[in-house]
């Protein structure tokens, strides 16, 4: 049997090939960093099972933290459910406690909070016991 030609791979054909994969696994699936099958799906509720500390660098070394996506009953009344992804904060200057309700969107191939519950800014305003404002209860609720 003749063997068959072959190509050389080198690094600009590997990393176009990287990027061929990436490109269709965010398009078609491929585990939690995958981009939304549905537009409305970019941005969604979630709570966070951890805490989201700040980012040491924007650019370079981000913190993450798992949190549960929410969705809305029939009733209109949220659940936590099980669906799970990890959530990249670039925000040098934000953290966001565990059992915080936060907003969340796919930017740039990961999950980024773009708005989140702030605790109370005075006692009037808190909830409870030390001002812990509105968040829902840590992850022991999952």
């Amino acid at each position: 049997m003749a063997e068959e030609p072959g190509y050389l791979i080198g690094p600009k054909l590997l990393a176009e090939i990287r990027n061929a994969v990436r490109h269709y696994v965010s398009m078609y699936g491929g585990g939690e960093s995958t981009r939304p099958r549905q537009q409305t799906q970019d941005r969604r509720w979630a709570i966070l099972g951890a805490d989201l500390l700040a980012a040491v660098d924007s650019l370079t070394d981000p913190s993450t933290a798992q949190a549960n996506f929410v969705a809305q009953k029939a009733n209109g009344d949220f659940e936590i459910l099980t669906e799970s992804v990890t959530v990249v904060n670039r925000f040098e200057n934000i953290s966001i406690d565990a059992g915080t309700l936060i907003g969340v969107e796919w930017m740039a191939g990961e999950w980024t909070p773009y708005k989140a519950d702030c605790p109370a800014m005075s006692g009037s305003m808190a909830s409870g016991p030390g001002g812990g404002g509105g968040s829902l209860p840590p992850a022991e609720s999952f």
